[in-house]
């Protein structure tokens, strides 16, 4: 593990490593950003660094600190992560005692817990307390992607470092050069997700995602010729994936978008469907209207399902709606 493993973040990454050559390192982190985006692996390396014997700006994975923390066995590491989707009270006291110790191998100990908005009210309190003051070789390292629910009173206690959307061409290049994917592929997938690099590689992981691409485009393509009567196994399909409707309505989302620019432009490079242009070429006669009524008629579905609104029939009528449109 090393800062040479960071997809993006360039800028969090110089100002960690400034504050570590300028010997200006806070006790108290709190990484916060959108999910996928790799706080807690940079948490984890600016651990190993503040634990590396050598005291530079990056770890230098030769000494016995930097091998013990990369077989996970460093004591003076500790990682805490939600137990059944809540931290509690109990495991910040852990910390707590965890803090009172000296280290065991160098001068630091370093604590990172991950989704910290996840405490419950009392492991808040717990936390504040343990914050107030530190032994001076203790550095805490919180990860939130919804830092609205901590206690504002931890939020003031700490440096507040935002993680930003990775450009999604670096998050294109890595599932092309470490997983090994189409370039095609690999350009979708980090369209579709934001620019979020975790939830790109569990996508490109999943057994099973193109093939439900191609079903929704395949679906499209039905309404588009007007055959209607496939709606009613396309609702049995939708309610079999009913646990992956949002992603299958982003999917159905990003297809109508791009028949919009593919429409508008007719440059491949604009849009994330860019392997699929015979299909997109079939379908560009829709005007501009009735594209938008369609990603309307989406957005609306969507919002219903979040509001738990019928499920089956908010599903059967979008399908419905969408037909008609052609």
């Amino acid at each position: 593990m090393d800062y040479k493993d960071i997809v993006g973040h360039e800028h969090v990454v110089q100002s960690l490593k400034r504050a570590v050559r300028n010997n200006n390192i806070s006790h108290f982190y709190l990484f916060e950003g959108e999910e996928g985006l790799g706080k807690r692996t940079l948490g984890r390396t600016f651990a190993k660094t503040l634990l590396c014997e050598k005291k530079g700006a990056e770890p230098c994975n030769t000494c016995s600190s930097c091998i013990k923390f990369d077989h996970l066995n460093h004591p003076d590491y500790h990682e805490i992560d939600p137990e059944k989707g809540i931290i509690r009270k109990g495991q910040v006291e852990e910390i707590i005692r965890g803090m009172s110790m000296s280290p065991f191998q160098g001068d630091r100990k370093v604590f990172l817990m991950d989704q910290a908005h996840l405490m419950n009210k009392e492991a808040q309190n717990a936390m504040l307390k343990s914050l107030e003051e530190p032994p001076s070789y203790v550095h805490m390292i919180l990860v939130t992607s919804s830092s609205k629910n901590l206690l504002p009173t931890i939020i003031s206690r700490g440096q507040q470092i935002r993680f930003g959307q990775i450009p999604l061409n670096l998050v294109s290049e890595y599932l092309v050069d470490r997983q090994g994917m189409e370039t095609g592929e690999a350009r979708f997938l980090a369209e579709f997700s934001k620019g979020s690099l975790g939830r790109a590689v569990q996508l490109s992981s999943s057994e099973d995602f193109f093939q439900l691409r191609d079903w929704i485009i395949e679906l499209v393509g039905f309404l588009v010729k007007g055959e209607s009567w496939k709606i009613f196994s396309a609702v049995e399909r939708f309610t079999d994936e009913k646990d992956r409707v949002q992603e299958l309505l982003d999917i159905m989302l990003f297809w109508f978008r791009d028949l919009m620019v593919y429409k508008a432009t007719e440059d491949l490079s604009l849009v994330i469907n860019s392997d699929k242009e015979i299909l997109l070429s079939e379908q560009s006669f829709l005007d501009f209207d009735r594209i938008n009524d369609i990603i309307k008629k989406i957005q609306d579905t969507s919002m219903n399902i979040q509001l738990n609104v019928n499920y089956q029939l908010s599903i059967e009528t979008m399908l419905f709606k969408i037909q008609e449109e052609f």
